[in-house]
């Protein structure tokens, strides 16, 4: 296998993007059909991103953009598993920011919502491995609505193309980013969520910690 810059001399950019989606309740899903999920969506990003490391840090630069999804910010019924491995880059994309910084490389976890593309397609998405009565109505219901949607996503690839362009050629890049309007609800939808449960349950969360001695 050549060098990873045989080609250029050098790496700027990375997006990490490969990716499909393992749809269904978890209990119709295999533990062979996990594994392969994971492999792909998260062992996949780790791998790639080794093999690139040693020469961002040697050039003490880069870039590491990685496609999580709107499903690594909010959990949605009947994706159990492809909203685990999209919060597992969300969170490992944050500590790898910060192992990164002293080396001059950025790190951004993009968050897209639905975007016109073949993901919901037969080659793309994958369904249950077992048919449970308790599920059966839900996943029927679920199913139909996401082809329905296919190919009528609110989301423009060519327009999401641009934004990662944009992306990498921040200056100073944010560490999450959402995008479409329906990433930018999601966003802001968990972000008050979030604020409302510190608030609300404040004494019991800081009712944990050990008592101050006087």
């Amino acid at each position: 296998m050549p060098a990873p810059t045989a080609r250029f001399g050098r790496i700027d950019v990375l997006v990490n993007n490969a990716g499909y989606g393992q749809l269904g309740a978890l209990e119709e899903i295999s533990r062979d059909s996990v594994g392969s999920q994971f492999a792909t969506n998260v062992f996949g990003v780790f791998d790639v991103t080794r093999a690139v490391l040693p020469v961002m840090r040697a050039q003490r630069s880069g870039h590491v953009i990685t496609i999580s999804s709107i499903a690594g910010m909010r959990g949605f019924e009947g994706s159990s598993i492809y909203c685990a491995t999209k919060h597992a880059v969300s969170g490992w994309s944050e500590a790898l920011k910060a192992e990164l910084a002293p080396f001059g490389v950025k790190v951004t976890c993009v968050y897209p919502g639905r975007f016109r593309t073949d993901f919901l397609d037969r080659s793309s998405v994958r369904y249950g491995d077992f048919t449970l009565d308790d599920y059966a109505a839900a996943s029927a219901r679920r199913r139909q609505a996401l082809d329905a949607d296919n190919h009528r996503q609110i989301g423009d690839p060519a327009k999401f193309a641009n934004a990662i362009l944009a992306l990498a050629d921040a200056g100073d890049p944010p560490m999450w980013l959402p995008a479409g309007s329906d990433a930018h609800e999601v966003f802001a939808a968990k972000s008050a969520a979030l604020a409302d449960t510190i608030e609300s349950w404040r004494s019991l969360i800081v009712s944990t910690d050990f008592q101050a001695v006087s």
